[in-house]
């Protein structure tokens, strides 16, 4: 299809609206959810700027390894400048500064391996690195995404000067956005043996028809087709544009109990969406659910209740690893 023809098909795709935003600032651990949020290089506030690795291999840790960290609560203090973690059989809470190059309370540099990129992280310290040691029972140390290094997107990228800055994130997988719909979850969850919630997937945008939209206007999955999305003017601010990259396969995080901080045994839900998620044709051996996505410009707030239309369409494909 043609751009023009995109751009015409999608111009009146403008049912949608931003129902919760979430942001991870610990990789793998709790989301906090948030009502409105800056727009920054690296995706909404504080988001997968820690991220906990083994102190032993040097590998990242997610819940995929120790779905425990599921059970890690997150709480930002923006008045006393600190990020509270607790968990569960832990007798203290530990807190980190929430901005260390500030505090001066930036440690070792540690090169560590996020899928296909090398990013460099600084270290917490000690007594971050017992806190986890601890509560996962393995060898741990919590790195800070060092400020001073900039981790470009390389993958999946818009037509090139499409973004004002370059697409870059911190301690996530690849992209500085995850958006989900509540009407795919809503499907997934008609079909699962077991209710799954966003926090299962992990978004940090998640839309929603809005009140005066149909079912025929914002359908399960209708996000697949997006290449870019308009929020609204909005509180003095300009319209701005997300690009919507590509299609976000899934490894096994959705089987984790978030309650219990384990691995359902019966391979759920992972093993029902085989039946019906296997979606993009570049890889149709994964799972997909979601889309990653960057912003055209950085320097604005997003918040919840946001209205959001679907300005371009096209086709999706992961002809190369995410």
């Amino acid at each position: 299809m043609a751009e023009a023809d995109t751009k015409a098909a999608a111009a009146n795709s403008s049912g949608w609206v931003v129902e919760a935003l979430y942001t991870y600032p610990v990789k793998s651990c709790q989301g906090v959810a948030l009502d409105e949020s800056l727009v920054g290089e690296t995706g909404l506030v504080y988001d997968r700027l820690w991220m906990v690795i083994n102190s032993k291999t040097g590998r990242f840790v997610t819940q995929r390894q120790v779905p425990q960290l599921a059970l890690v609560s997150v709480e930002i203090d923006q008045k006393h400048g600190t990020l509270e973690l607790s968990a569960p059989n832990m007798e203290t809470a530990l807190r980190l500064p929430l901005h260390p190059q500030k505090t001066k309370h930036l440690g070792e540099r540690i090169k560590v391996r996020v899928w296909y990129d090398d990013v460099i992280g600084r270290c917490c310290g000690d007594d971050a690195s017992a806190w986890f040691t601890q509560f996962t029972g393995k060898p741990a140390r919590l790195l800070y995404k060092d400020p001073d290094e900039h981790r470009l997107v390389s993958r999946y990228l818009p037509k090139k000067g499409s973004c004002e800055t370059p697409p870059k994130s911190g301690f996530a997988d690849v992209f500085p956005f995850h958006i989900t719909t509540r009407q795919s979850l809503q499907d997934v969850n008609s079909r699962v043996p077991r209710p799954l919630t966003h926090q299962h997937f992990r978004p940090n945008i998640v839309l929603a028809a809005a009140d005066n939209a149909s079912d025929q206007d914002c359908p399960a999955y209708d996000e697949e087709s997006w290449k870019r999305i308009e929020f609204a003017a909005d509180d003095g601010q300009e319209s701005w544009d997300m690009f919507v990259t590509s299609r976000t396969p899934r490894c096994t995080m959705p089987n984790v109990d978030l309650e219990t901080g384990t691995m359902h045994s019966d391979g759920e839900p992972m093993r029902t969406l085989r039946t019906f998620r296997l979606s993009d044709p570049g890889k149709p051996n994964f799972v997909c659910f979601g889309m990653q996505a960057a912003p055209q410009r950085i320097g604005q707030n997003i918040r919840v209740g946001q209205t959001v239309a679907v300005v371009e369409r096209g086709y999706h494909s992961l002809t190369e690893p995410l």
